[in-house]
């Protein structure tokens, strides 16, 4: 790998590690969610300051060149990342649905009790 591109790819990853830490210390990022993204730009710091790895791993998957390695390697992660957002949207709209029917049941109960106490 090109030296400018590991020094890019480990600062990079660096910020967007600090960048990540300080956004769960400020509460703007659960951490359940910013594991990922923990674990991604640790993955690419790694990468980037052991290049025999990337080297290694083009070798044995017979991909010529170590940079679409790299590239590979964020897509995976990318889809990785798509995947456990879309995970954790299925359970919200699931919860959403529950609650609001749960409201309704709840908002017809209340009606029904309003009817019966201006009967009296």
């Amino acid at each position: 790998m090109n030296r400018i591109l590991q020094i890019i790819l480990a600062t990079a990853s660096i910020l967007f590690f600090m960048f990540i830490f300080n956004m769960v210390r400020n509460k703007r990022l659960e951490l359940k969610y910013a594991l990922v993204w923990i674990l991604t730009s640790f993955s690419f710091i790694i990468l980037s300051l052991f290049p025999g790895i990337l080297t290694f791993i083009s070798y044995v998957l017979h991909i010529k060149e170590p940079v679409n390695t790299l590239f590979l390697s964020i897509l995976f992660f990318l889809l990785i990342i798509v995947f456990t957002l879309t995970l954790s949207l299925s359970r919200n709209a699931n919860r959403v649905k529950t609650l609001t029917q749960e409201l309704g049941i709840l908002k017809a109960y209340i009606e029904e009790l309003n009817k019966k106490d201006k009967a009296k």
